[in-house]
């Protein structure tokens, strides 16, 4: 949960301070259903794979945050690497000069955090009888690969988002349009990949891309 909460919002934070007094508050992840992974009918494979250098960053409403940029980093080059789209992934330069830059926002929607702390602070005092939290996490996620020293970049841009509930839903609220997950870091990591996995194929599908 360390990790989690380096890298969530403000709204999140609340939730799972909240949720410490009463077990019955169970907090629950979900992972939004509309990107979904890349299906193989939808999958480019480059002829010959390259290898790529890749620089990685986490972001907050588009400013650097070193503590969830070292908890993610990891798993978005397990993403890359598991795209096979890639002879080898690194984060030194790479012989060819080729580059793959990512910047993996978190996007803070001020009106939605607000009405997400009010919530979880009632569902707190009424131990969940008047109806749970969610909270909607939006990531923009912005790669930009370069071929070759000099060469222009291809850019491509991924939008996901992850909800978590907290408290007791109403019977009659909307469904969350997402996967459960039961740990945060697995909901994160499923997005990392769908995300990531999404962005490489839309690079190779450019017109741009060497062939």
């Amino acid at each position: 949960m360390i990790a989690l909460r380096s890298m969530f919002r403000a709204a999140l934070a609340l939730l799972l301070a909240a949720a410490l007094p009463s077990a019955a508050h169970a907090v629950k992840f979900y992972v939004d259903n509309e990107l979904g992974t890349v299906k193989p009918e939808e999958k480019v494979t480059p002829a010959t794979p390259v290898p790529v250098q890749v620089l990685f960053e986490f972001q907050r409403d588009a400013a650097p945050n070193p503590k969830a940029t070292k908890v993610v980093k990891p798993w978005a080059l397990e993403a890359i690497r598991g795209t096979n789209n890639f002879s080898e992934v690194v984060e030194t330069p790479a012989a060819n000069g080729a580059v793959l830059s990512i910047k993996f926002n978190n996007v803070v929607k001020r009106e939605e955090l607000d009405k997400a702390k009010k919530d979880a602070f009632r569902a707190g005092l009424g131990f969940g009888l008047f109806g749970g939290a969610v909270a909607t996490d939006y990531y923009e996620v912005t790669l930009e690969y370069v071929p070759t020293t000099g060469a222009a970049p291809i850019r491509t841009v991924v939008s996901h988002r992850l909800y978590t509930t907290f408290g007791k839903q109403k019977k009659d609220a909307p469904p969350i349009p997402g996967t459960e997950f039961k740990k945060g870091d697995d909901a994160v990591k499923t997005l990392v990949v769908q995300a990531l996995e999404r962005g490489v194929n839309n690079i190779m599908a450019d017109p741009a891309f060497p062939k």
